[in-house]
């Protein structure tokens, strides 16, 4: 194991590379051979066809998943001293980073491939299918049945591996958080609906060493029009990287510290998220005073709010 830049340590992972493709390569083979000798009683016992070729499928899973995990965990990670700075980008912007920070630190992160995932499972599916689905066709594309159905196995081998060691964490994992845009853009959406509010994005921390960056604390969040600076109205993240609550904080002083507002739940409709807006503009205007743009954003958040009333009135009557 050689030691490569800053806090990583890892071997070449190029002969588990080889390895894997090799191992996809032999399967493609016995998928061949198997295919060769059980199609020529598709037509008696299909049964026995389908069993073979899910069996080809399904002990491949255990070769590769071995190699993959021992690619991925011989990557060892000691965490160094990160310097942070808070940033806020758009959810457009958000969703190029975390395609940037996936693709720079794929071998660290952890995560679920949905897609891939469901181009295995049409894999699998066209795989047992495809023999039923030629029987009734030309001579040509029947007997070509075998070397269609070893390609299928090749590029499930390929995709699995490359499923497989996404989800294996190894020691940097805990290190690479990654909250997905499609967690985030459901209450980016809402937060953009309420009145009085001027911007709304992505809040993060990023902690920077030895030419590594890491992204944390990442949450929806948005501004107050008029006291953008000292305003913040963000939603708080649980552990699982969903949505728990939003909360309103003002920055009323010369301290690092934010006073907190109020909080509210996740499910709080753009009424609830509204009042909010409206008791952070109060008490900022308690305490600091208020200027003509801070009463135009209030009036319109009241007005927003008597119209929320008088819709409730009317559903009710």
């Amino acid at each position: 194991m050689k030691l490569t830049e800053g806090p990583v340590k890892s071997g070449s992972l190029l002969s588990y590379q080889i390895l894997v493709f090799l191992i996809v390569i032999l399967w493609s083979i016995i998928g061949f051979e198997v295919a060769q000798v059980r199609l020529l009683s598709l037509f008696e016992a299909p049964l026995t066809w389908v069993s073979w070729a899910v069996f080809v499928m399904i002990s491949l899973v255990p070769a590769i998943t071995a190699v993959a995990w021992r690619m991925k965990t011989r990557i060892r990670f000691v965490e160094p001293e990160w310097e942070f700075r808070e940033r806020e980008v758009s959810l457009s912007e958000y969703e190029i980073m975390m395609k940037e920070y996936q693709g720079q630190y794929r071998n660290f992160i952890s995560i679920v491939d949905h897609f891939q995932i469901l181009l295995i499972c049409i894999l699998s599916i066209v795989a047992l299918a495809v023999p039923f689905l030629l029987m009734r066709t030309t001579l040509i594309l029947i007997a070509a049945s075998p070397f269609i159905f070893s390609f299928i196995v090749l590029l499930y081998g390929l995709v699995y591996s490359s499923v497989i060691f996404k989800l294996i964490p190894n020691e940097a994992s805990p290190h690479f958080p990654l909250i997905s845009e499609r967690l985030l853009r459901s209450s980016v959406e809402l937060l953009q609906k309420v009145p009085g509010v001027s911007w709304t994005g992505i809040r993060m921390s990023i902690g920077e060493a030895s030419g590594y960056y890491t992204i944390r604390n990442t949450m929806p969040a948005s501004r107050i029009e008029g006291i953008e600076s000292v305003s913040l109205i963000r939603g708080v993240i649980d552990e699982s990287g969903h949505l728990s609550s939003f909360v309103s904080t003002l920055h009323l002083d010369e301290s690092d510290s934010s006073k907190l507002i109020d909080e509210i739940p996740r499910n709080s409709s753009i009424k609830q998220l509204t009042e909010l807006v409206y008791k952070t503009l109060q008490i900022y205007i308690d305490t600091k005073g208020t200027d003509e743009v801070l009463d135009e954003v209030l009036e319109e958040v009241m007005h927003s709010l008597k119209r929320f009333n008088e819709a409730e009135e009317s559903q009710s009557s």
